[in-house]
């Protein structure tokens, strides 16, 4: 693999999107090249973001109309021949052909899709990134995981939407989970769930922002708390 295919497929390998082969040849290439995990850990984090960006929308009116075009097509040939011997084998030939052009079809339709995803993943990149530029917009945590060397802030995507950041988190078990609190007046309220691990994450914070006094994140039981079971390892004033 080189630079020019690593390029190609480093999306759709954050995407988990990538043919087992192909998969293995772009991770031997990474082990190679150290450097580039940096690009890696960042398309991650945005792809942790495609939960909140639009939602799915259905092929286009012109692919439908192509895909019917194609069929009919196919379709017509058959409807006007005589039924004889040969007759039914070109039948038999034709719908062959026919499941090789609507399979066709299908293989197009899916790549338009896979661009269209990509580019909705460069977009939010983007919009991390403009986020990120406006330091009035991204706060902080500190606490006991930060002395180890993990890194957490707070980004204000725009002013109905709030994500945590981390990398460099350490491990926890499997049956335990961090936990997202958002605090009004001395009352934490549970505000999302994410498993932490040397990649960037990025979790949407659920509980609401207006008027809250601080953030914290605790380890709790794989499916949460209703209320905090240990003490903090990240935390911010608001």
């Amino acid at each position: 693999m080189n630079h020019e295919r690593f390029e190609d497929l480093k999306d759709a390998y954050v995407l988990d999107a990538l043919p087992e082969e192909e998969r293995r040849s772009f991770e031997e290439y990474l082990a190679a090249h150290p450097e580039r995990q940096a690009e890696i850990d960042e398309l991650g984090a945005v792809a942790g973001l495609l939960a909140f960006s639009p939602h799915e929308q259905e092929p286009s009116p012109a692919l439908r109309r192509r895909v019917m075009d194609v069929v009919e097509a196919e379709a017509a040939p058959l409807r006007a021949r005589r039924p004889s011997i040969f007759s039914m084998i070109g039948e038999y030939l034709g719908a062959r052909s026919l499941a090789l052009g609507a399979a066709a079809v299908l293989v197009i339709g899916l790549l338009s899709w896979n661009v269209l995803l990509q580019d909705q993943v460069r977009d939010l990149r983007g919009e991390v990134q403009d986020a990120q530029e406006q330091q009035s917009q991204t706060i902080e945590l500190q606490g006991s995981w930060a002395e180890q060397g993990a890194h957490a802030e707070v980004v204000s995507i725009d002013k109905n939407q709030v994500v945590l950041m981390a990398k460099n988190m350490p491990s926890v078990p499997d049956n335990r989970t961090c936990q997202i609190w958002v605090i009004h007046d001395g009352v934490p309220e549970p505000s999302g769930l994410f498993q932490p691990g040397g990649n960037m994450t990025a979790t949407a914070i659920t509980g609401s922002m207006k008027k809250a006094d601080a953030i914290a994140v605790t380890v709790e039981p794989a499916r949460g708390s209703k209320k905090p079971t240990s003490d903090p390892v990240l935390a911010t004033e608001l």
